[in-house]
């Protein structure tokens, strides 16, 4: 068959969108897919973005230090897209030896993470509840990007270096050919010779192989009566809930519990989730006069170890690149970068 483009990159979220940048300044027939626009679903969409680069997990953690050096590389290009506001993390007595054995590894100067006092945390964010066997870790470049308006930029840039965008269209299908592949949506066949799913949660309804699942993630929007807003982010393990930065009267919150399904529509979404997120977020800042103002319904697609399925299939004609479980938006750039070569490498 005759293809139409070099690559068709199906989802135009966070993934996809970062690897279209990368790609078309290659010169390939580059073609980006989404069903609605880019960053305006899925997790994308949800998402707020928290960026840091302790996990438990050595693996994630060099993926997060890859990250942060992407993300700022992108914030000289487009002012403002990263707030590195430093962020908080909240150890669970079990896991202070373990973080304190992997700091000195992915400390640096340019990026320092530090084990700092209780008396030092409070001067960061007063009023906030540690428990007493705590460690704590900061992270003072720590932060959060806006994962919707990187989507935006980046697809943007995109379409500046000759890739092709197609937005509000359903992808319905993906089909292998011996020299290629095709993509169906409701009303063509589009042809290439390589396609890039990058569907987030979405992806498994297009390959019903790929070893991901759908789990929820509740989102609340709370609200500061005194407008006075953590303005660091903060991630507790004992609760399992987090705080990222809106405002002088705004604040983010999640952590309540997760439901998890095959499909993204099969989903069970619960407005009680929301009212969990607040009750953590006010045993954290007991004194912080936070109100519910509304919440998100937010979900990825995860993998059961939390490690991105980030694959080339060359006999398939197929490309994954997807289940970030929720954790992607620290370093999805980066791994564009770097997914990219190898893709393009394929192409040329």
């Amino acid at each position: 068959m005759e293809n139409q483009w070099d690559i068709i990159i199906i989802g135009a979220g966070l993934a996809g969108s970062a690897l279209a940048e990368n790609i078309s300044r290659s010169g390939l027939r580059i073609l980006l897919v989404d069903a609605t626009e880019p960053g305006s679903g899925g997790a994308s969409a949800r998402s707020r973005g928290m960026v840091r680069v302790y996990d438990p997990d050595p693996t994630l953690m060099q993926y997060n230090v890859d990250g942060v050096r992407e993300w700022r590389r992108l914030n000289q290009r487009w002012p403002g897209l990263f707030c590195q506001c430093g962020l908080i993390y909240l150890l669970k007595e079990a896991n202070i030896a373990g973080a304190q054995a992997l700091l000195p590894t992915f400390s640096s100067p340019d990026y320092p993470i530090e084990l700092i006092s209780r008396e030092q945390a409070l001067q960061l964010m007063p009023g906030l509840n540690i428990p007493a066997q705590a460690g704590i870790l900061y992270e003072p470049r720590g932060g959060y990007v806006n994962p919707r308006l990187a989507c935006q930029l980046l697809a943007h840039q995109a379409r500046e270096q000759g890739a092709e965008l197609l937005a509000g269209v359903q992808v319905t299908g993906v089909e292998s050919q011996p020299d290629g592949v095709r993509v169906h949506t409701a009303q063509h066949i589009l042809t290439a010779r390589l396609a890039v799913v990058a569907a987030g949660a979405h992806s498994r309804t297009l390959l019903a192989d790929i070893p991901v699942f759908s789990r929820s993630i509740a989102l609340a929007n709370l609200y500061s009566v005194q407008a006075q807003a953590p303005q660091t982010c903060l991630i507790d393990e004992y609760s399992g809930s987090y705080l990222r930065p809106g405002s002088a009267s705004f604040v983010f919150a999640g952590g309540a519990p997760q439901q998890d399904a095959d499909e993204p529509e099969q989903l069970q979404h619960h407005q009680s989730a929301h009212s969990v997120n607040l009750h953590l977020a006010q045993k954290m800042l007991p004194d912080a006069s936070l109100q519910l103002s509304h919440g998100w319904d937010g979900y990825d697609g995860y993998t059961t170890n939390f490690l991105p399925q980030v694959q080339l299939m060359k006999e398939r004609h197929l490309a994954l690149f997807c289940g970030f479980s929720g954790r992607g938006a620290k370093y999805i750039p980066a791994a564009a970068r770097q997914f990219s070569q190898q893709l393009q490498e394929f192409l040329q």
